[in-house]
């Protein structure tokens, strides 16, 4: 028997790989299992009596005749307990259910009488859609029909009752899976817009017509050909998907992981081409179906709650307009001509439900001649000042834009008024950093910045909150989100590309040279910002000086400022930690306050930091600590100890400085910077210098699964180190006031730096399942800068655990001195910035420049 079935799944596994179809193949795979269990059950030892009283009945996805090399097997022993005692046939089938588990097969039965099966049917809608199903394959059918018959929508589950709890069932379902039809590893059964939203189409058709055969449902005017066409693609594209699935992971296996997706898509044919690769490409297609089988599937489960289950009732009907009038809380054409006879009601019908929170929805009807009228969606259309005019009152418009917007793109419109949006809509990027396909992320980013308005945001985005509500034209941001990466996948620079795209559509919709330049220049530089808060040092003042030269305007900066984080956030939302908020707040505020009036009187870096260390010692001096205590303490320390903090914390690092007496060992310190959405938890350590400090330092912080954020070291002439890791817990935030674990952090770095000289220890932790799927080369570059003549280091490597304890050892090793770091994490890979000088502390020429890279990059890709 398991050698019969090993055969059977390499034939198909033949079959699928040569293209065979799919439907044939699952048909195939039925009739196999069937001829299998039709053995077992006639071997069981029947009599004439016995047989009479009894049938085997597929149910479920069985019953339909169609199997995945995995898929459940359902069975059904039906009893007529009028023929006989149900303990009459007891014996054969306790033979029958043995050699089920002999077998190989994963089975799964029940054993009821009619009255049984309408017991359980009664109070479970699972049971009774499986029952609809079921067909038999050994015995009397006449005793399956008794029990159709018995579970009949006139004895139990009318149409009505059986369509709500469908409904109800397909809601909870959506929300285990966060209502997302563009999950970077969806489910293809259960998942919005997945094979068991046709089958629930098809159920309910089933319950109400008799029939689930969708060719008939065209007959009966439940279904349009053209959506019939639409479930016939996207249900064989599913279930190829699902078939392969199985054969690839050799078990039931329904959620498309990132270990398939390659696998799917070279079987599939796909081949990579400039600007996409296979797996995108296959992806790509596989969103297109889900989101088509989503916009039919609304549509006919809508036609009939209106159609069937309300036809008979009275529904107020309340006029808008000659186009378009309200019918049960939705709106609806006021004829089946209207959008032939004016096209512009294309846009207007969305138009008018932004500007009406108490329309739910359109009707069936209207959506399906809203897809049936598409194609009058042309150049022409486009250019239409009218529909232009339309358009920007949408974009301008006080309710439910998002929402709005939502349905454009499901129903196609939104594809076909911005044909650069439509080729983006399915579009994916395979890793981890971008969780949305492009035209998900694109809605959530406007998204976002509608709730930078709402009073609930405030908490987690208070700046973000207090600058989108002074917007001057709130439009032209939700305008810049919209274009922002609407190029991806083209090939050369999106942010370019996307900005052409952007000024063409200022142009045919008549803004003004003004908001044209604004716009162009947000989604050029939308980049930009995040960029230089995650990869440079903010606190020079030279960075600020430059990153303000860029921007030019402080409305500008607020433009820009609420384009990052709603992009960061619409990104991947483990992206925005209280560290990356302070960041960016960081550098709005300085950014801003060089913009209001710093231009004018710009302090040279020399004298700043002069300035600042006046400061500091004035305040010490207030405090109690005199100005040579100060200054012995600090031993000469670099320039740019006094550039990357800020007095405060000058004073108070200088306070406890002083205090401590370093021939009892380091000093270390732990405090919380800024408020819970905002800052991180700072590791300030004062000790002698020795070699391999920032090793031990780093070992130490993953020991205590702290992420470290950013790390400032400074070394005085002297030969003092105090040195600041910006840290942030498991949950992304800071530690929290937790007296025993500040504690436990002070006496594990305490003891790592006593024994600095030994190798650290690095925590070996399992890398998680999807980071294993993106094992990216490592890649390191120096670039020597001239302004303190460190060499700054770009490592960008595959994130796993240990990492930057990994990356602290090849410095202990090859006797590298780290004077900085700046971490930062993109999904699945890291890309951290290093200021590093040789064991003589001066920056690294080329020959040792080449070792470290090559030592580096061959490091981290063996551990790979």
């Amino acid at each position: 028997m398991r050698g019969t079935i090993e055969r059977c799944n390499s034939d198909q596994a033949a079959s699928f790989r040569a293209g065979a179809d799919i439907g044939a193949l699952t048909r195939e795979r039925a009739q196999f299992v069937d001829r299998l269990i039709t053995n077992l059950w006639e071997s069981s030892g029947w009599s004439d009596g016995q047989r009479a009283q009894v049938s085997l009945l597929a149910v479920g996805g069985y019953g339909r005749g169609e199997l995945s090399p995995h898929s459940d097997i359902d069975l059904l022993v039906l009893i007529d307990q009028e023929a006989g005692p149900q303990s009459a046939v007891q014996q054969p089938i306790e033979r029958f259910v043995m050699r089920l588990w002999d077998s190989g097969l994963d089975v799964g039965h029940s054993v009821r009488t009619i009255a049984q099966c309408v017991d359980v049917a009664r109070v479970d809608v699972t049971i009774i859609t499986s029952l609809m199903e079921a067909r038999t394959l050994c015995g009397d059918d006449r005793l399956r029909q008794a029990m159709r018959q018995a579970t009949g929508p006139h004895q139990l589950w009318s149409s009505a009752e059986f369509y709500r709890a469908k409904l109800q069932e397909q809601a909870a379902r959506h929300r285990r899976f966060d209502h997302i039809d563009y999950n970077l590893e969806p489910n293809v059964k259960g998942g919005p817009g997945g094979l068991r939203d046709i089958q629930t189409v098809r159920w309910v058709a089933h319950r109400h017509f008799g029939t689930s055969d969708i060719a008939q449902l065209v007959t009966l005017g439940f279904i349009t050909r053209d959506e019939h066409d639409v479930l016939t693609r996207a249900q064989r594209f599913l279930t190829r998907v699902r078939f392969g699935l199985h054969l690839l992971a050799a078990r039931r296996e329904d959620r498309l992981g990132f270990e398939y997706q390659r696998e799917l898509a070279s079987a599939f044919g796909y081949r990579a081409r400039a600007g996409q690769l296979a797996v995108e490409q296959f992806m790509h297609d596989y969103y297109r179906h889900v989101l088509e089988v989503q916009a039919v599937s609304d549509v006919l489960l809508q036609h009939f709650d209106e159609a069937i289950l309300r036809g008979n009732v009275q529904e107020q009907i309340t006029p808008l307009d000659a186009h378009f009038r309200i019918q049960g809380d939705y709106i609806d054409a006021t004829h089946a001509g209207l959008f032939r006879e004016y096209p512009s009601g294309l846009l207007e019908i969305f138009v008018i439900m932004a500007h009406r929170p108490d329309i739910h929805g359109v009707r069936a009807t209207t959506i399906r001649l809203i897809r049936e009228h598409l194609h009058l969606i042309d150049d022409a259309f486009r250019n239409d000042r009218h529909n232009a005019d339309l358009f920007m009152r949408l974009m301008r418009a006080p309710h439910e834009l998002v929402t709005q917007l939502t349905r454009m793109r499901r129903y196609g419109v939104l594809g076909r008024y911005l044909p650069e949006f439509g080729r983006v809509i399915g579009q994916m990027q395979h890793d981890l950093f971008h969780i949305y396909t492009v035209d998900a992320h694109t809605l959530q980013v406007i998204r976002n910045m509608r709730r930078f308005a709402m009073r609930t945001s405030q908490a987690d985005f208070p700046l973000a909150c207090e600058i989108a509500n002074r917007l001057p034209k709130i439009e032209l941001l939700y305008l810049s989100g919209l274009f922002h990466d609407i190029a991806k996948g083209r090939g050369g620079d999106h942010s370019e590309l996307g900005a052409g795209d952007v000024a063409a559509f200022c142009a045919r919709h008549s803004l003004n040279d003004e908001d044209q330049t604004l716009l162009s220049w947000l989604v050029r530089a939308h980049l930009v910002m995040s960029a230089t808060a995650q990869r440079q040092d903010i606190s020079d003042p030279d960075v600020i000086y430059a990153f303000a030269e860029q921007v030019r305007s402080a409305d500008r900066l607020d433009y820009l400022y609420a384009l990052t984080v709603a992009d960061i956030t619409a990104t991947n939302p483990t992206l925005w930690n209280s560290w990356r908020a302070t960041l960016m707040s960081q550098l709005y505020r300085n950014t801003r306050d060089y913009l209001l009036g710093g231009r004018a009187d710009r302090m040279h870096r020399e004298a700043r930091i002069e300035s600042i260390e006046e400061q500091a010692l004035a305040a010490l001096e207030q405090r109690g600590v005199p100005r040579n205590v100060a200054l012995s303490v600090w031993d000469h320390p670099p320039p740019e100890y006094f550039l990357r903090y800020d007095i405060d914390e000058i004073v108070w690092q200088t306070q406890e400085m002083a205090r401590h007496d370093l021939d009892r060992g380091p000093l270390v310190l732990v405090r919380n910077l800024g408020l819970a959405q905002e800052g991180g938890t700072e590791v300030f350590l004062y000790t002698r210098n020795q070699r391999n400090l920032f090793a031990a330092s780093v070992a130490a912080l993953d020991q205590l699964n702290l992420s470290i954020q950013d790390a400032r070291i400074h070394t005085s002439s002297g030969g003092l180190c105090f040195n600041t890791y910006i840290v942030l817990g498991a949950d992304g935030r800071p530690i929290g006031n937790d007296p025993a674990f500040i504690d436990h952090i002070r006496e594990t770095l305490a003891k790592e730096l006593r024994h600095a000289d030994a190798y650290p220890q690095i925590v070996s932790r399992r890398v998680p399942r999807n980071l294993r799927q993106f094992a990216i080369p490592t890649t390191a570059e120096v670039v020597t800068r001239s302004t303190d003549g460190l060499a700054e280091l770009r490592v960008v490597a595959a994130d796993r655990p240990g990492l930057l304890a990994r990356l602290g050892m090849i410095f202990m090793e090859l006797n590298v001195s780290v004077h900085g770091a700046r971490i930062t994490t993109l999904g699945e890979r890291v890309e951290d910035v290093f200021q590093i000088s040789t064991e003589d502390h001066h920056a690294a020429e080329a020959a040792r420049v080449a070792a470290l890279t090559d030592q580096i990059c061959r490091r981290l890709d063996e551990e790979l």
